[in-house]
């Protein structure tokens, strides 16, 4: 097997499994590669054999590289969700607004073309988990081989917004029990959370399977990473813009 097929063949394993699996001795050259071992297992688990991707998490920052990874359609959630055992190794929180696309995209998108085609925000929360042992010791890429840690997206209740946008007001907290972990305002890595949105209308068109309308699109975590305990409330909530929970 070549490293592609390597990296691959781990994470298939341990989505099989329910295991983390080692990265020792793996190493990825490039996103490419890291994108196609996302398609590998896609294609393995059988994520997108009725259809395309029609949801999509972006990461990244400006420090580093854009990240993105399609989300399979049952790994998206209503507000209120309660995680099955064993559903996932690790509950990371990151709170997140999610865009619904009232047009399709291409890869001609700017900023002022994304603003245009957001249909609506939603209020959410990324549940991040790692098919990694040590995940913090993996290379960059081999995280992005693992859909960058996504398991799953919970979203809230549309809303409209209007311009002027206050990003550098915006503030996002997330409770844990009902307790506070971490409140930010005007945090998002890239200043605005549709900064990245062209890239990945490039990305998704390279991909073969273009942004249209009615796609999910996660923006990028305001919160960076919280932790959940199993058992637990967690509450994401965007001042003026409402709020998303879901049971770990």
């Amino acid at each position: 097997m070549n490293m592609v097929e390597q990296v691959a063949a781990r994470l298939i394993e341990a989505w099989h499994t329910g295991q983390r699996q080692s990265h020792e001795g793996l190493v990825l050259e490039s996103e490419a590669q890291a994108y196609a071992v996302q398609q590998c297992v896609a294609d393995a688990l059988g994520w997108f054999s009725q259809e395309p991707a029609r949801a999509w998490k972006l990461g990244g920052s400006p420090d580093s590289f854009i990240s993105a990874a399609g989300v399979p359609a049952d790994a998206v959630h209503s507000s209120g969700w309660q995680a099955p055992s064993g559903y996932c190794n690790g509950f990371g929180i990151e709170g997140e607004l999610i865009v619904r696309l009232r047009c399709d995209l291409d890869q001609h998108t700017d900023l002022e073309m994304a603003y245009r085609a957001i249909d609506a925000w939603l209020p959410g929360i990324e549940l991040c988990d790692t098919r990694w042992l040590s995940a913090e010791h993996a290379d960059p890429l081999l995280r992005l081989a693992d859909q960058q840690s996504n398991r799953a997206l919970i979203i809230g209740e549309p809303c409209s917004l209007e311009a002027p946008f206050d990003w550098p007001g915006q503030t996002a907290e997330v409770r844990i029990n009902g307790v506070s972990q971490q409140v930010s305002t005007g945090s998002h890595p890239f200043a605005e959370p549709l900064n990245s949105l062209p890239w990945l209308a490039r990305h998704a068109a390279l991909q073969g399977n273009p942004l249209r309308a009615g796609d999910l699109v996660a923006t990028g975590s305001w919160t960076g990473i919280c932790w959940a305990p199993p058992s637990a409330r967690v509450e994401v909530k965007f001042a003026g813009l409402g709020s998303v929970t879901f049971s770990t």
